[in-house]
């Protein structure tokens, strides 16, 4: 498949009124902005990509909590239209309430196709960004729409939004559990394991080629590192004490839980299953579900050492443990960190059922999240603006679910039949 080529520059020379971020969410106190996505220009032999583009970018706007996309019934312009952005008729666009208008062409030259997209400021009269897209095929249209839909994001908010990134799952088929990646989106659900066992808690390495996860495959709980890619795993730990929940601390050292006899601790694997370190004392306590923090110094993870479970923080080598759940719950689980490093997320029982909160790393500024159904299993967007959840409040079962961080803008993303669990969140495509 040919690589294509991301101009770096904007196609044209932008207005020096149109390089300030407008941040019109945070000053609009949660006002969406109207935006619409018409169908482009196209002048290649391919008719995909022309609607197939602003199709994943209004999917992908949608998702975010950020955007109205306006519905095309409504355009007055004509349908892929073509010409220069600068002839654009924004009449047209702000008599049916538009803010933000994202136009483009799709071209086929040497070979390949080139997409030129814009993205307009209707109010303004004025084109904002501008990318090209070079040497792409068809099937590269959805890339090439999810990294536009990024800077949408953000010139809108200042931020890059996680538009084509992947989120790995279990799911039941059958009896068993087997492990899938989809788009962000619930988009493109790819079967990674045909153990006919239990694949579980999966976590990604920081390449986000990889996945380390518990299987079942020989009738007790190990470690497994699998090529996302090649969908290829290779045993990480083969041993008579039990090893889940492990997540990367880097490129070459995943931390897990090993229970040995009445004690589960954490530790510190290399990627030949060698412990180089144990965090945790022996003290007959179950201290499970590790997860570091995004600089690698310190980690969150589940204990009972004081009752029931609840979540605590310690360095990497194992120092100062701290409580950090003080909901009024007795029972706190699967800890995650954000990526900014300014918040985690846990699950607590709350109101007859496991709920999600989110709370500063030492504890302070609690918030719970959801109230109905059973929510389980968050991870942190690799912006840290959202979370994924296992969730069955859409009824029917247990699917999976994106919302923002501060509990709104809830949308399900996948539900198969026999129900899916425990999401992992990989980082930004690069």
């Amino acid at each position: 498949m040919k690589k294509f080529l991301v101009a770096a520059a904007a196609v044209l020379v932008l207005p020096a009124a149109s390089q300030a971020q407008t941040d019109l969410y945070v000053r609009g106190a949660g006002r969406l902005i109207p935006i619409a996505l018409p169908k482009l220009c196209n002048q290649s032999d391919e008719q995909g990509p022309a609607s197939e583009i602003p199709s994943t970018i209004a999917r992908d706007l949608d998702l975010s909590g950020y955007f109205e996309v306006l519905d095309q019934k409504g355009y007055i312009e004509t349908p892929g239209k073509c010409g220069p952005p600068e002839g654009t008729a924004f009449s047209d666009w702000t008599v049916i309430g538009a803010e933000g208008l994202v136009k483009g062409e799709v071209l086929s030259e040497g070979g390949g196709l080139t997409v030129r997209l814009y993205l307009l400021d209707v109010q303004k009269g004025i084109r904002v960004v501008a990318k090209q897209y070079t040497d792409a095929e068809p099937e590269q249209a959805k890339v090439i729409a999810h990294k536009f839909a990024n800077e949408v994001m953000k010139y809108y908010t200042g931020l890059a939004g996680p538009f084509g990134s992947r989120i790995a799952f279990s799911s039941r088929v059958g009896r068993f559990k087997e492990l899938f990646v989809m788009d962000m989106d619930g988009s493109e659900i790819t079967q990674l394991t045909n153990e006919r066992g239990l694949a579980l808690s999966s976590a990604w390495d920081p390449s986000g080629t990889k996945l380390v996860y518990t299987s079942f495959r020989n009738r007790v709980p190990d470690l497994f590192v699998l090529d996302v890619a090649s969908k290829s795993a290779r045993q990480l730990t083969k041993t008579t004490e039990l090893e889940v929940g492990a997540h990367f601390l880097n490129e070459s050292e995943v931390l897990a839980s090993r229970t040995e006899g009445a004690d589960s601790d954490i530790v510190l694997l290399d990627l030949d299953g060698k412990v180089r370190r144990k965090l945790t004392p022996l003290n007959r306590a179950i201290d499970v579900s590790p997860v570091p923090s995004p600089d690698g110094s310190k980690v969150i993870f589940c204990s009972n050492r004081g009752g029931g479970p609840q979540i605590y923080v310690m360095g990497v080598d194992g120092s100062n443990p701290q409580r950090v759940s003080f909901v009024s719950s007795n029972y706190c689980t699967s800890p995650a960190w954000s990526p900014t490093g300014d918040k985690i997320a846990y699950v607590c029982r709350a109101d007859g059922n496991f709920q999600l909160f989110v709370s500063s790393p030492d504890g302070s500024n609690a918030v719970q999240l959801t109230s109905s159904g059973t929510n389980e299993d968050p991870e942190f967007s690799p912006d840290g603006r959202y979370l994924v959840f296992s969730t069955s409040s859409f009824g029917d079962g247990r699917s999976i679910a994106i919302m923002r961080a501060d509990g709104s803008n809830l949308k399900q993303v996948a539900k198969s039949r026999g129900g899916d669990f425990e999401p992992a969140w990989g980082p930004s495509p690069r």
